[in-house]
């Protein structure tokens, strides 16, 4: 038939059946000769609704006599066969052909056909082309059904397009469509819209309030789906699996029986601590469950009944398979199955970064202190595992506490155990990072300390970055060659009162170096290698100072005060205090001298990235009584004293840069304390 995209076109892939042979043949199959013609005549069909069933008549014959065999019905969308039904003909006459209309996504209205072929018992066969015309349904009763159960009638606009008007508080809902009497359902079946599946459907406003709802019947389309900054994740209790694409990076809020008792898988999802939470694993595709018999956030990559795996390169998924010594979300809930393999009983590691993988445990909620044997494995059940020996998949490890098994000393091949010596205390913290970026056979198990339960013991030697992952509020006490008489980074850490510390910066990965010379315990953010972190495009990383004599800490006197040295132990790092801000706090006459102000605020602690006062991709603009952004060419960006400001001993400065609106548009801000 004639078709562009308003037409539709059928074909027939015919099938020979077998004809019953007569014994002049003498049942030699390889040597039937055709015979007879056969003959078909079929009434008009005219227009058929998809998603009905439609009957026609048709009569066969053979006009030598010859005996007939099968009657084969296909009906055609676009060349291809959606409906056929095949009917014995042992006899001449009328047969009613019963066929489908199925109702499929973007087929437009139009001329379709069916394909009828004749076949006689010498396999002669005829073929007749019968056109008719196939007709989308329009629907009278459309309703809109929230995740609640609560129907809105919708309204036919433009062709296939249904609308309603919904009221809601939030920037994200769930809901599917169906007609009146349950016949037509649109709802998601997991991972896209289906017809027949009831499963809520995902919608996106960033106007709550009285929003439009629509439905295109014809290509699917469901709105709102908004590009929204803080996507919603709701679940509930029969909607508790949600499979979809996430976003390094991407902020996240997940609610509907999802409150603040719940434990969030912190490796997948990070919390910001006022309700939303930031995604850590790399982009793709996710299955994310709420287990409400544990309370839990399951993540892992990968569809839920087909979830990541191991591929040869070191990329896809990684689980750990164990004894009851470990379990997300506590030793104690009820999935914990020890070695029993599934998605529900095992842990899934996060890709944090391609081809490296990270989970997080805590001694005595999801790590035991004393049983501990657990190993890596490519998939959530028997199959590939890691070994502590050479093999295509082989993990080592230089940890002081754990170790990877090499079938001797009572340790079985690749099994974590706890080393002998090794004492694990409750609450402690511990980050297990298995890196494959040289790939599978050698890969490299890290393990450090992590932002833990209670006050974490933090042992430093002289000059050797210890570096561990940090919550904000997390209470830190320091060990080795500190005593009470060091001075701790006042921006990073604040003092207890009792020998503790609380973290006063965002979350992430710092160093924590004890400067014996000096008796001062330097922080800064790291890296993924553990390096100090550096400013990116986006104002993320780290902000330094360096600069003449005028400024240093622990305090100008201190032997580190190299003025326009470069490196972590001579420069000043800047507290980051939230997302793109940046905070250091100095003390005339302690820390920042009253005269001959001259530093500069870099991006790194060396040469590189810089701020400037005119032009530039990284620029300051600052107002304040006291300080100014040189603009002139020379010295472009350094800071200097006002000429009419005074800096009085004993009073203290806060400065804070600001590049939330990008790093060519920071704000710094000076307050007096």
């Amino acid at each position: 038939m004639k078709f562009n995209m308003k037409h539709i076109k059928f074909f027939l892939a015919a099938l020979l059946a077998m004809p019953l042979l007569t014994a002049c043949v003498d049942d030699d199959y390889q040597n039937i000769v055709k015979q007879g013609d056969p003959q078909i005549n079929s009434e008009e069909i005219g227009t058929v609704m998809m998603g009905d069933d439609f009957e026609f008549s048709v009569n066969c014959r053979d006009a030598k006599g010859t005996d007939l065999s099968t009657l084969k019905a296909e009906l055609l969308f676009s060349n291809e066969v959606v409906s056929e039904q095949q009917i014995r003909t042992k006899e001449p006459g009328n047969y009613t052909v019963s066929l489908h209309a199925p109702f499929l996504r973007y087929i437009p209205n139009g001329e379709a056909q069916v394909r009828l072929t004749l076949q006689n018992v010498t396999t002669s066969t005829t073929v007749v082309l019968v056109s008719m015309q196939v007709e989308r349904p329009h629907f009278s009763d459309l309703l809109f059904v929230n995740a609640a159960g609560e129907t809105y009638e919708m309204t036919e606009t433009d062709d296939y397009n249904y609308t309603c008007q919904y009221n809601t508080a939030q920037t994200g809902f769930k809901g599917h469509f169906e007609t009146a009497d349950g016949e037509w359902l649109f709802g998601s079946n997991g991972s896209d819209i289906e017809l027949g599946k009831k499963g809520n459907l995902d919608f996106q406003t960033n106007e709550p309030g009285d929003i439009t709802v629509s439905f295109n019947t014809r290509d699917f389309v469901w709105a709102p789906q908004e590009e929204i900054a803080i996507v919603p994740l709701l679940f509930s209790e029969s909607d508790n699996v949600i499979q979809r694409d996430m976003i390094q990076g991407r902020q996240y809020t997940i609610g509907g029986i999802v409150n603040e008792e719940w434990y969030v898988d912190p490796d997948y999802f990070e919390a910001n601590g006022d309700g939303t939470y930031t995604f850590r694993a790399i982009d793709g595709a996710y299955t994310i469950i709420a287990y409400n018999s544990y309370k839990f956030v399951q993540c892992y990559a990968g569809a839920k009944d087909a979830p990541a795996t191991i591929q040869a390169d070191g990329s896809g998924g990684l689980w750990i398979i164990g004894g009851n010594g470990i379990n997300k979300p506590y030793l104690t809930t009820s999935n914990n199955k020890g070695w029993w393999t599934d998605p529900e009983w095992d842990q899934s590691l996060a890709q944090i970064r391609p081809k490296v993988y990270q989970i997080t445990l805590t001694v005595g909620q999801q790590l035991s202190a004393s049983d501990v044997n657990f190993k890596f494995f490519g998939q959530p059940a028997w199959g590939i595992e890691f070994t502590g020996t050479a093999t295509d998949h082989h993990l080592s490890c230089e940890s002081d506490i754990f170790g990877v098994g090499d079938g001797t000393g009572g340790h079985d091949n690749g099994n974590i155990y706890l080393k002998s010596d090794a004492t694990l205390i409750e609450g402690d913290t511990y980050v297990f990072t298995v890196d494959l970026t040289a790939g599978c056979a050698n890969g490299v198990l890290t393990v450090k300390k992590g932002a833990g339960m209670g006050v974490q013991s933090v042992i430093l030697e002289n000059k050797t970055p210890y570096v561990m992952d940090v919550k904000k509020g997390m209470d830190l006490q320091f060990e080795g060659v500190v005593d009470d008489t060091w001075t701790v980074d006042y921006d990073f850490l604040k003092s207890n009162g009792d020998g503790s510390y609380s973290f006063l910066c965002i979350n992430g990965s710092y160093a924590f170096v004890a400067y014996e010379d000096y008796k001062y315990v330097q922080v800064y953010p790291v890296d993924e290698e553990g390096n100090p972190a550096t400013l990116k495009e986006d104002g993320t990383g780290s902000v330094w100072v360096i600069g003449s004599e005028c400024v240093n800490k622990p305090s100008l006197s201190a032997g580190n005060n190299k003025g326009w040295w470069t490196d972590p132990e001579w420069d000043q790092c800047l507290a980051p205090i939230a997302a793109k801000k940046y905070r250091i706090t100095l003390t005339v006459g302690e820390t920042l001298s009253a005269t001959g102000i001259n530093f500069k605020f870099f991006g790194q602690p060396t040469w590189g990235v810089e701020f400037n006062g005119q032009g530039g991709t990284y620029h300051l603009e600052s107002d304040n009584p006291w300080f100014r952004v040189n603009a002139a060419d020379s010295d472009n960006g350094n800071i200097f004293l006002k000429d009419d400001a005074t800096l009085t001993e004993g009073e203290t400065y806060v400065f804070t840069i600001d590049l939330t609106s990008g790093v060519a548009n920071g704000v710094l801000t000076v307050e007096k304390k």
